[in-house]
């Protein structure tokens, strides 16, 4: 199939998804007209879309509507604006107690994406501003994304990772598999100059009123600063629970 082929399918199924997102739900011969497509194309091609998750059946026989996947990327962006927007007060709280820099991440495949960072008043020269990424293998906010996923997605991203090369090859293997094991058991993430020497960060995972893994909460700063606080994994992970009962989790028995 030629570039241009493969352009037109995609038009074809944009176009179709445009029908139905204006219209809630149609029948075949609808989206036909609507696209000024053959009812057949257009039947083979809301089948494909079927097989995608794109497109599901509607509330009559013969009847289409958007499928599961959009319902899926619709509450995944929704929590990505929510948990950003009930996150910024108790971030805000965090570097006061801490004086240290405050984190939110969200996961991107095999890397953590900072969405929100608030500079603490002691340095103001650490690596990973809002926009940037790091590998899910290094770090405290991106361990902890890696070490909270769902089973079956926390092996896929490993495999994923132990094929990747970068230039922060950061924990892999058995070491790395320790790792995760002790974030879980303990509850939040520790960064050891990973990835840059000198500077240290705690993390802790956010979740939705789902209990699905939507974020992390960290801190960053000079090594000692964030380690010889004895306070400042408990206060990361208050404020990581706190933004997820934001979120609408119910947290009854957590200390």
């Amino acid at each position: 199939m030629s570039v241009q082929d493969a352009t037109g399918i995609i038009r074809k199924a944009m176009a179709v998804i445009h029908v139905l997102e204006d219209e809630g739900e149609a029948t075949a011969a609808e989206v036909s007209t609507r696209v000024n497509e053959p009812i057949s194309s257009t039947y083979r091609l809301l089948n494909h879309l079927q097989a995608l998750d794109w497109v599901e059946s509607g509330s009559a026989r013969g009847r289409y509507r958007l499928g599961r996947y959009f319902s899926r990327i619709g509450g995944l962006v929704a929590d990505l604006l929510d948990v950003r927007e009930r996150a910024l007060p108790y971030l805000r709280a965090l570097r006061e107690k801490t004086g240290l820099t405050s984190y939110l991440s969200v996961r991107r495949g095999t890397r953590a994406v900072c969405i929100e960072r608030l500079t603490g008043r002691s340095v103001h020269s650490l690596e990973y501003r809002v926009g940037d990424m790091l590998p899910l293998n290094l770090g405290g906010a991106p361990m902890v994304l890696l070490a909270f996923l769902p089973a079956e997605e926390r092996d896929m991203a490993l495999l994923r990772i132990q094929g990747e090369e970068n230039d922060r090859l950061g924990a892999r293997g058995e070491a790395l598999f320790h790792e995760l094991d002790l974030i879980r058991e303990r509850g939040w993430s520790a960064s050891h100059g990973d990835v840059t020497k000198g500077v240290g960060a705690i993390g802790a995972p956010v979740f939705n009123h789902r209990g699905e893994l939507v974020a992390a909460v960290s801190i960053g700063g000079i090594h000692d600063q964030v380690f010889d606080d004895s306070n400042n994994p408990a206060l990361v992970l208050r404020c990581a629970r706190a933004v997820s009962e934001s979120m609408g989790l119910e947290m009854e028995g957590l200390q």
